[in-house]
């Protein structure tokens, strides 16, 4: 090879060479671009995919709560959609809850408070006989002297399963208030089963018992008291509602730990009286939720 030749062809190499360096970035670049589209086609087919799964969950769980919901909804309170207009709230405040479900815990709230507060007995005479016998005498179910007295709240209205007049004469008792805010207490129901089971027979006194909804002889496990509550719950709420602008119906999970704060927002006393003796007395001792519960 002639001295030119190899000159020129030394010269095509490097250009070659010089070449391939220029366009071997470039092609990182394509290569990374590619594989960046190729990821994000990934991306944008499996966030479609979770949205496609997402709402079909959506669906299972919407058409499960058609056919559960009103089942699962009547054992836990609903959200108290007049809790923070205060000046509704008016007393009488009535507890149509059932025995072992925080009454006591009810009554040293309202008695905190600054209410004339009764749980169970009203005067010397118990509140549910009083109850009862003005309803059979076509009064009003608060109309006996003995049972008013101006009293705020009735944390207890009931003489246990034999008298339970919340029940029995739900309709008598919401209807022929004049004004009222009725409460409606919660907790887990095996819980109150046991609670029930383990203080003065009251589990098997409410067996014995002939009670609307509730007839002799039923009442020997959780599942028979959890569709019991859930129907008188489903009584309750038609029964207010009924009444619009005339009652007011707030519904508290008493096993719930942010209670006291709801209490507070629905009625306007301090959080701190949910699970307090009554100041009045100069006792100052705080009592558990747990403790006024085994108290009820």
């Amino acid at each position: 090879m002639s001295k030119p030749q190899q000159n020129r062809n030394e010269l095509m190499s490097v250009k070659f060479a010089a070449n391939a360096k220029a366009k071997l970035p470039m092609s990182l670049v394509v290569i990374f671009l590619m594989l960046f589209l190729l990821r994000s086609s990934e991306q944008n087919i499996q966030i479609l995919n979770d949205n496609a799964v997402v709402a079909v969950a959506e669906k299972v769980v919407e058409s499960k709560d058609d056919i559960e919901g009103e089942s699962e909804s009547c054992l836990r309170p609903r959200r108290n959609r007049n809790a923070e207009v205060k000046s509704l709230l008016r007393p009488p405040f009535i507890n149509l809850g059932m025995p072992k479900m925080g009454s006591t815990s009810l009554h040293s709230y309202f008695d905190c408070g600054g209410y004339k507060s009764v749980h169970w007995k009203c005067g010397k005479r118990y509140c549910g006989e009083c109850i009862e016998d003005a309803i059979q005498a076509g009064s009003s179910p608060l109309s006996t002297s003995k049972c008013t007295k101006n009293f705020g709240s009735y944390a207890q209205i009931d003489r246990g399963p034999e008298h339970l007049v919340q029940v029995n004469y739900l309709n008598e008792i919401v209807g022929g208030v004049p004004n009222a805010t009725f409460i409606l207490t919660f907790r887990n129901m095996t819980n109150w089963y046991k609670s029930m089971s383990n203080f003065n027979n009251l589990r098997q006194r409410f067996e014995a018992a002939n009670i609307t909804g509730l007839p002799r002889g039923v009442g020997r496990n959780v599942s028979e008291f959890s569709h019991f509550y859930c129907e008188y719950v489903k009584r309750v709420r038609e029964e207010v509602a009924k009444y619009p602008g005339r009652h007011e119906l707030i519904e508290i999970d008493i096993e719930d730990p942010t209670v006291g704060w709801q209490m507070e927002e629905a009625f306007g006393t301090s959080h701190t009286c949910w699970g307090k003796k009554n100041t009045a007395k100069h006792n100052d001792t705080v009592i558990s939720v747990e403790e006024l519960q085994r108290r009820d």
